[in-house]
C-alpha cells in the first residue's frame, strides 16, 4: 500500500511541487501559520470547504483559483492510484488462486462442448479466459467470426491460399461494383436522352447494353 502511495506520488510529482509552491506563497501573502496553512489545504483538497480559514487578499484568492481544483484533482489522482493497485493485487491473487485449483468433473462438462468426454486446448483456453474474466464471450465470438471469415478454405486453417482467396474476391468485387456503376450510368444516360427528346424509340437507346444485367 505505501509502495503504491510512493508510486502515485512520484508519478504526480509535478503537481504536488506546484501546489507547495502555491501554499508557500499562499502562507506569505496570507499571513497563515503552518497549523492554518495545512487545515486550509486538507480542506479544500478533500473538497469540505468549511469556510472559517479563507484568503482575504486578492492575490490570496487568485492563487487560490489555481490552488484548490489543483489541490482536489492531485488527491483524487493519488486516491484512485491506490484503489487501483488494492484492486490489481486482489484480481492478481483470485487468478493465481483459480489457476492453481485443480479441475473438476463439472468443469470437465462445460469444457466438453461437443460431448465426446475430451477438450481440447482452444475449448480449455477460451473456458480459462472467459472464467477468469480476461475477455467476455461477445469477444469471444467476434474472434471465432474472424477466424472464419479469414479461412476462405474452410479448412479449419489460416493459410497463405486463403489470403491469396481472399484478396482475388476483395478485386473481384471491386471490379463488378465498377461494372455495376457503369451499367447504371450507362442506363441513367439512355432514360435521360429520351425525356430530352433526342429519340423516340428504346431500341436505338439500349443496343449498346445487350447483354448486361442490372443488380
Amino acid at each position: 500500500m505505501m509502495g503504491a502511495l510512493w508510486q502515485s506520488v512520484q508519478r504526480h510529482g509535478v503537481n504536488f511541487v506546484a501546489l507547495l509552491g502555491l501554499a508557500l506563497i499562499l502562507r506569505k501573502v496570507e499571513k497563515w501559520s503552518l497549523v492554518d496553512l495545512i487545515y486550509f489545504w486538507n480542506c479544500t483538497a478533500t473538497t469540505m470547504g468549511y469556510g472559517d480559514i479563507a484568503p482575504q487578499t486578492q492575490i490570496g484568492r487568485l492563487l487560490a483559483v489555481v490552488f484548490i481544483p489543483l489541490s482536489v484533482i492531485s488527491l483524487g489522482e493519488v486516491i484512485a492510484s491506490c484503489v487501483a493497485h488494492i484492486n490489481a493485487r486482489a484480481a492478481a491473487k483470485a487468478e493465481k488462486d483459480f489457476l492453481r485449483r485443480e479441475i473438476t468433473f463439472d468443469d470437465l462438462d462445460h469444457l466438453d462442448v461437443n460431448d465426446d468426454g475430451k477438450v481440447c486446448e482452444m475449448d480449455f483456453i477460451t473456458f480459462m479466459l472467459l472464467a477468469m474474466q480476461k475477455v467476455d464471450r461477445k469477444t469471444m465470438k467476434d474472434l471465432k467470426s474472424l477466424f472464419k471469415a479469414l479461412d476462405a478454405g474452410k479448412t479449419g486453417f489460416i493459410e497463405k491460399e486463403d489470403l491469396i482467396l481472399l484478396r482475388q474476391r476483395k478485386r473481384l468485387s471491386k471490379r463488378l461494383r465498377r461494372e455495376n456503376r457503369k451499367k447504371k450510368k450507362l442506363y441513367e444516360r439512355g432514360y435521360q436522352r429520351i425525356e430530352n427528346g433526342e429519340i423516340q424509340t428504346t431500341t436505338s437507346v439500349y443496343d449498346h447494353l445487350e447483354g448486361y444485367k442490372i443488380y
